[in-house]
């Protein structure tokens, strides 16, 4: 835990900004895609309202700048536009940004915000209640607090670095020991092209060969809700594809937090940049690695060994 920051007052503060911001999420459900980014990937224009909602709030209430999958990272008082070229890419995102210039550590913030608007878009966007609201604190590399706010399912899970996990204000239970009968593992997305990292043929491998253990699968469309139903004892375990901060920084913290663990798929810790999260019940996530290890990744993607070196694909 961290001294240097009163986390439960910052945790009382992220929740309050998404009170409001919830407001904005739930009056535009269904809205119409927008801006178009990279091909399979867009965002509604309510993506960029309660983004830029829970920028102003929690950088008036807090001081610190905010970094988000709209807008990149801004800094207290400045002013953004939405960029659909990316131009606003910084060390923070993952390949889907190309920047001009490999970043430095020190043009980083120590302390920042991180938020997903609105994950599982392509849910809402045709009122399927598989969205939530992302909302984490990183200081020197470490998330300390973070909210998964589900509007549509009426649920909330937050969590604490050393104060564990609550759903809905309520202790978390822990989470169920591995039951092949019983135990379902959500699955990333199996067939999208976004961002083209990870061949289809590689996924639906994976997905077979998990299915060998766990044959109770299951695809939400939102990494969020994933790693939060998890954290919470809903899924025994899960596997994601996304690179990205904003998507899986809250629900990394919320899985360790009730005694589970969040890696890569070479079993190290996972890094922004790095396609491939695999999180769950210790011996869920120990039996998960095991099969996702015996999956060959194909001619379509880099040298394996380059791939497991590196936990996934940069």
């Amino acid at each position: 835990m961290n001294d240097e920051l009163d986390t439960r007052s910052l945790l009382a503060i992220a929740e309050a900004v998404v009170d409001e911001a919830e407001t904005i999420f739930t009056a535009a459900v269904g809205a119409q895609p927008e801006v178009m980014k990279a091909p399979g990937d867009f965002a509604t224009e309510a993506d960029l309202n309660v983004e830029r909602h829970l920028r102003t709030l929690l950088s008036q209430y807090t001081g610190l700048p905010v970094h988000g999958e709209e807008f990149g990272t801004v800094m207290p008082g400045q002013v953004v536009e939405h960029n659909a070229n990316d131009a606003l890419a910084d060390g923070l995102d993952g390949p889907r940004r190309q920047l001009a210039a490999p970043p430095r550590n020190n043009d980083l913030p120590e302390t920042f915000w991180v938020v997903d608007p609105i994950d599982g878009t392509a849910n809402y966007a045709v009122g399927n209640p598989f969205a939530c609201i992302l909302v984490s604190l990183v200081h020197r590399g470490q998330t300390l607090l973070s909210v998964t706010e589900m509007p549509l399912l009426g649920k909330r899970i937050t969590a604490r670095q050393g104060h564990g996990v609550s759903v809905d204000g309520m202790p978390a239970r822990p989470m169920p020991h591995s039951d092949p009968g019983v135990t379902q593992i959500s699955f990333g997305s199996i067939l999208s092209q976004r961002r083209g990292n990870l061949p289809i043929s590689y996924r639906q491998d994976m997905l077979n060969e998990i299915g060998k253990s766990y044959p109770r699968m299951r695809v939400t469309g939102s990494v969020g809700i994933d790693l939060a139903f998890t954290a919470a004892g809903v899924f025994g375990g899960t596997v994601t594809f996304s690179p990205n901060l904003w998507d899986n920084a809250a629900g990394i913290l919320a899985v360790e937090e009730n005694g589970g663990i969040a890696t890569d798929f070479a079993g190290n810790p996972w890094r922004p940049g790095v396609s491939g999260l695999v999180a769950g019940e210790p011996e869920v996530h120990s039996t998960l690695l095991q099969h996702i290890q015996a999956v060959p990744i194909g001619t379509a993607a880099r040298n394996l060994q380059d791939i497991r070196d590196r936990g996934g694909i940069r």
